[in-house]
Formats: C-alpha cells, structure tokens, sequence
C-alpha cells in the first residue's frame, strides 16, 4: 500500500484536500492511504521517513529555507528525494511579492534565495529551469471568472478588496510586461525553478566529511610551508 501525508496550516484547505483524498482512495482502496495533517512543516512529527518529499510552491509560506531544509532532511529516508518548485522572480511575480509583503509582512522566498542557500551550505541539488507563458487575456475581461481567479493567483490575494484605482494599476502593470499575439491572446513570461535533492546514506556523508577533512589539512600543510 502507499501512503500519502500532507501538510498545511490552513485547516479548511486541509479539510478539502482529505475529502478530495477519500474520494480518490475509492477507486484503489487497498492501494492508497491519505492523511493530511493541518499543522506547519516545522510542527509535523512522523514516526517513519519518506521516499519522496514534493515541495510544491510550498518555500514562498516558510519563515526561513535553513530550518525548513533541516526538517525535509530529517523526514526523508536515506537515499529518498525531495522535489522543490519555487517561481524564478519575474515580472509577474512582481505583483505577488509585494502584496504579501505589505499583508504579511515579510519578505517572500524565490529560486535565487534557494541557490544562494544549497551553495553556501555546499549542498549537492539538481536544478532545471522551465520557461513558459501564461495567457492572461481573460484577466483584461471584466466579467470573467476566470479572469479574476487568475488575478487572484498573480497578486495571492482576494482583488474583490481591491478599489477600482489599485485594479486599473495592476491590469496596468500586466498590460505594459506582456505581448499581445496576432490571434489576440495577451502573453506574460514565467520561470520556475525545479530543485532535486537526494539524502545520503550516512556512510557516504561521513566518507565525505574525511575526505573534506583530509582536504582541509593538506590545505593548512601548504600554508605551512
């Protein structure tokens, strides 16, 4: 059987994602097990380790990368991977960043902030870029709910609160960053980043940490000399 655990602090996104789970589960009940647990990562205590952890979107609602990556290692099983997608800072992140800055009031988290971390800490990641387009011609369309849903998403916050003014500068922003196709489709560039890290079997982290030693006293012997 595999087991699948999530985790989230909102409660009521939570209590959507298990119904949503249960329904799942019915096609292959023997197969699949869900839990999702309403709590935030640094809280989430498991009895066993994982194979795979995906980080979907998931850095942007961390307080900080140090301690949320120590709880990711803590959690994976030897040789398990973790999956982290976080959105290269663009244009249409713009939006999204200071908003929740001035609702949250801190600073979000993006693909640059995770390499500047796995390099200063010398950990071994593979990244691949994605680059792809995301048509926002309904967003220019008053009525359309799709168009406000995809606002929403842009900014991460409700635009219903926004007044007429503060909308009509964002449609502004959207308008001046994007281009506009021949067949009438308005276009505006995305990035994401997709980081792939694999734990160590223990024997190999000590291997590395004697190699790394041996390492850093041939480097003191030439001091020396």
């Amino acid at each position: 059987m595999y087991s699948f655990f999530g985790v989230d602090p909102n409660k009521v996104e939570c209590a959507k994602t298990q119904e949503w789970c249960q329904e799942l589960s019915r096609f292959k009940p023997e197969k699949f097990r869900f839990k999702i647990h309403p709590v935030k990562l640094e809280k989430f205590e498991s009895s066993q380790s994982f194979d795979i952890i995906l980080l979907i979107y998931s850095f942007y609602y961390f307080s900080e990368i140090e301690s949320s990556f120590e709880k990711i290692h803590e959690l994976l099983r030897e040789e398990g991977i973790a999956i982290i997608v976080i959105a290269i800072k663009t244009e249409i992140s713009e939006p999204y960043y200071y908003v929740n800055q001035r609702l949250d009031q801190r600073s979000m988290l993006f693909s640059d902030d995770l390499h500047q971390f796995f390099s200063e800490h010398n950990i071994s990641v593979h990244q691949e870029i994605i680059e792809s387009p995301l048509n926002i011609t309904e967003c220019f369309q008053k009525d359309s709910h799709l168009g406000k849903h995809l606002l929403d998403f842009i900014v991460g916050a409700n635009t219903t609160y926004f007044s007429p003014s503060q909308l009509q500068v964002l449609l502004d922003y959207l308008s001046s960053n994007s281009q506009k196709l021949e067949g009438g489709e308005i276009m505006i560039p995305t990035s994401v980043s997709f980081y792939y890290f694999q734990k160590k079997k223990e024997e190999e982290i000590k291997n590395s940490m004697e190699e790394s030693g041996v390492r850093s006293q041939e480097s003191g012997g030439k001091k020396e000399e």
